[in-house]
């Protein structure tokens, strides 16, 4: 008689943290394509029924994991920052989680707006620009600019990072891997906060 496999317990003491840290850590390790509920429940060396108590899909994990990621940004409630100080507070968290967490960024930098651990984080940046002297239009419409600068920006430096890593760049004979670098993020950045003050908040250019 063949030896009896071992089935992994359904373990009672995981918590949606442990989900989404060892979720995390396998995307970083292996990519997005390798997050699978089945190859997660083998990560936390228990049966696969265990997730399913914290979340109900792979879709449900994926917002368990942005929320994760908005957590890890840890952005201070606004003070007295004027609200282009507060908009380079919030897109140096940003860089700095594409720096630490290149695979797992892209999950929030192309979630939607509207999905559920999105919106309320969303909200709270608004509220902090009209804290900083904005009507909530200007708030949102400057949200959504540096938003889509940044997540377009720092999503191509991940991928452009990876594939470095695993020797798949061209020869680069334009010299053009340099315009994606960091210091050119921090460069646009400033630019853009530059044009957006004197366009859309000051009214000064047509």
């Amino acid at each position: 008689m063949p030896p009896r496999q071992e089935i992994p317990e359904i373990r009672q003491n995981l918590t949606r943290r442990d989900l989404t840290s060892a979720a995390i850590a396998l995307i970083e390790r292996e990519g997005l394509s390798a997050l699978t509920m089945r190859r997660l429940a083998s990560e936390l060396d228990c049966a696969p029924m265990s997730l399913y108590t914290h979340v109900r899909s792979r879709d449900a994990l994926i917002d368990a994991i942005v929320d994760h990621l908005i957590e890890q940004l840890d952005l201070q409630q606004p003070g007295g920052e004027s609200w282009q100080q507060l908009v380079r507070q919030t897109l140096d968290r940003y860089r700095d989680l594409a720096v630490q967490l290149p695979n797992s960024f892209e999950l929030l930098a192309l979630a939607p707006y509207d999905s559920s651990p999105v919106a309320p984080h969303l909200g709270n940046v608004v509220a902090g620009l009209e804290h900083a002297g904005l009507s909530r239009e200007k708030a949102r419409q400057i949200l959504g600019i540096v938003d889509a600068y940044a997540s377009g920006f720092l999503v191509v430096w991940a991928r452009s990072r990876a594939r470095a890593a695993a020797g798949e760049l061209a020869d680069d004979e334009l010299g053009m891997t340099g315009m994606r670098d960091l210091e050119m993020f921090d460069r646009g950045l400033e630019a853009l906060i530059a044009g957006l003050d004197a366009t859309l908040v000051r009214g000064e250019l047509p």
